[in-house]
């Protein structure tokens, strides 16, 4: 089974993640939006989502090795981020500080995103004049929700930062 649905927030994807997994749907394989589900028990899985750009080889083969050791197994990397299921109850993260860190990582691939966005709207609106295209207008348009998306998400992370912070 095959379902689109595209997440900026990896707890929304998760919790996405997990109610398939609920309904007797495990990941298999994830491309551009794209999911692909085979049957599995309801609830026999526990998915987690991982920030992983900013390790090494070494690091990223370590953090696999650790899932793997406890149960779970990695399901799939795409870009920046790992997924990872285990049967029965998971957490990657289970103290607050290490939650912190990680939402801090996710806090700063999306800033950096949002400014690369910013400078391409900004530079895309400056170089619109009367005779531009509907196209030249539509990037445009779209580099300014890119960014718009990115800077949300980069205050969501900062809230949950700030809440995990407040609970320590």
């Amino acid at each position: 089974m095959y379902r689109f649905r595209l997440y900026y927030d990896k707890d929304k994807e998760e919790e996405y993640l997990n109610e398939m997994s609920a309904k007797g749907y495990a990941m298999k394989h994830y491309f551009l939006g794209l999911y692909h589900f085979e049957e599995c028990s309801p609830g026999e899985y526990t998915y987690r989502i991982d920030l992983i750009n900013d390790m090494t080889s070494k690091e990223r083969k370590e953090l696999y090795e650790l899932v793997s050791d406890s149960g779970g197994e990695h399901v799939q990397s795409w870009g920046f981020w790992a997924f990872f299921r285990k049967k029965g109850k998971f957490e990657l993260y289970s103290d607050r500080e290490s939650q912190i860190r990680q939402y801090e990582r996710i806090r700063l691939v999306f800033l950096a995103l949002a400014l690369l966005e910013v400078i391409s709207a900004v530079t895309q609106w400056k170089r619109l004049g009367w005779e531009d295209t509907t196209s030249e207008r539509t990037f445009a348009l779209i580099f300014t929700a890119l960014s718009l998306i990115f800077i949300y998400q980069v205050i969501k992370a900062t809230i949950k930062i700030n809440k995990l912070k407040r609970n320590l």
